[in-house]
């Protein structure tokens, strides 16, 4: 649920999914040069999310992340 509620920001602008791409490894956008609206309905994000939804075990940081466990199960 996260990847529709927040995001990180690096110290450099960079904008990633989560607190656990410590290395900046899937940077979804940059703030130095695009809003947050853009970063946030780009299409980088919409295929990350996508992805998350589809194939989950595909992106090696999210296949064992708790936090991606279903709330309402």
């Amino acid at each position: 649920w996260k990847m529709w509620h927040s995001c990180v920001i690096t110290w450099d602008g960079r904008v990633v999914p989560c607190c656990f791409d410590k290395d900046a490894h899937h940077v979804l956008g940059d703030l130095r040069t695009q809003t947050f609206r853009e970063v946030w309905h780009s299409e980088a994000y919409t295929e990350f999310r996508r992805t998350l939804l589809t194939a989950r075990s595909s992106i090696e940081m999210c296949r064992n992340c708790s936090e991606g466990s279903p709330v309402w199960a």
